[in-house]
This record gives C-alpha cells, structure tokens and sequence, in this order.
C-alpha cells in the first residue's frame, strides 16, 4: 500500500471517528424539530377535519420559529462542547440543507400552489429518510441508517393516502424515526461521556 493511499486512509478512519462523536450530540436536534413538527402536524390534522379554521402559514411559521430557536439554542451548546469536529460540521450541513430544501418546497411550492399540500409530508418524509440515511452512513451507526427505509416506506404510504392519513402517518413516523432516534443519540451520548470521566 502506497503511503499517500494510508494516509488518506488514516483521514477517512478519523474523519469517521469523528462523525461518531458528533453523532451523540445530535440527538437534540432531532427531539426540538421532531416535537415542533408534530405540533404543527396535530394543528394542521384538527384544520384539515374542520375543528380549526384552515390557515396553515399561522401555524407552520411559528412551529418553524420555535424549530430555529430551538437549533440556536443547541448549536451554543453544543459549541461550548470538547469536540468539535469537521465531521460533526458535515452532518450539520446535510440537514442545514435538507431544511431549506423543505422550506423552499413549503413556502414555495405550497405558496405558489406548484405543489399540492396534501402531497407535502409524503415529500418531507422522502427528504427526511435521505437526511437520517446520510447521517447514519457518517456516524457509523447502522441502526439509524436502516431507520431511512422506514421514512421511505412511509413516504410510499403518505404518496397513495394524501390528506388525513398522511398527516397522521406523518406523526407517527416523526415519533418513531425522528424523535425516538433522538433519545438514543443523547443516551449514547451519556454513556460515552461517562466511559471516559467527561
């Protein structure tokens, strides 16, 4: 083996090794968005049913504040954390662009009337496996990479039965792919600090 091919391989184990780190901080990101999201979904299901007026900009744009407060609040926590990592930057990344990508798809799209609403969480949800998919492959954590195929299966479903059912379907997933992940990244998280007396 040539010694630029060890070297580049010495970076990838590091870099992987640092995404693992990364990866136990993360939790909380998933638990704010997953908690915020399904509030905004239970608003929008009792709108869609008629017990609420229908006006989703109400309540989407103050779920999407209460999200980014919630992100800067953890992002000043989590700079204040030992280790900061490139690695930890790139998962970051992918969801800093999966989030503006569904941004652009609601306010956009849904705006413009280019993209029906009812179709909105089967798309979110196919976004979203993309973003648990990548995340998982990075950190290393097979777990969470197969949790993708559950988004993805639910997208499927969410695409055949749009409206009611796909809101609702919606929150379940967001339950068991997004917020409970979130759980087992921040109790990863504990053990870890504990092994090494943190």
């Amino acid at each position: 083996m040539t010694e630029r091919a060890q070297s580049d391989l010495a970076y990838i184990r590091e870099l992987m090794s640092e995404t693992r780190r990364a990866a136990c901080i993360s939790g909380g990101y998933f638990i704010v968005w997953g908690v915020v999201v399904s509030a905004g979904l239970l608003l929008t299901w009792l709108q869609v049913v008629g017990v609420l007026p229908y006006l989703p900009y109400v309540t989407w744009v103050p779920c999407m504040i209460l999200g980014m407060l919630g992100n800067v609040i953890l992002v000043r926590r989590d700079r204040r954390e030992p280790v900061q990592s490139y690695a930890g930057r790139l998962v970051g990344m992918v969801w800093i662009a999966l989030g503006l990508t569904q941004l652009l798809f609601f306010f956009a799209g849904l705006g413009q009337g280019a993209l029906p609403g009812a179709y909105l969480p089967a798309v979110f949800g196919g976004l979203i496996a993309v973003g648990i998919f990548l995340t998982g492959i990075l950190a290393g954590l097979g777990w969470l990479r197969n949790m993708a195929f559950g988004w993805w299966l639910g997208s499927l479903a969410m695409f055949i039965w749009p409206g009611e059912t796909a809101i609702l379907l919606m929150g379940v997933l967001l339950l068991l792919f997004y917020v409970l992940p979130g759980v087992l990244l921040i109790r990863m998280r504990h053990h870890r600090l504990d092994a090494v007396g943190a």
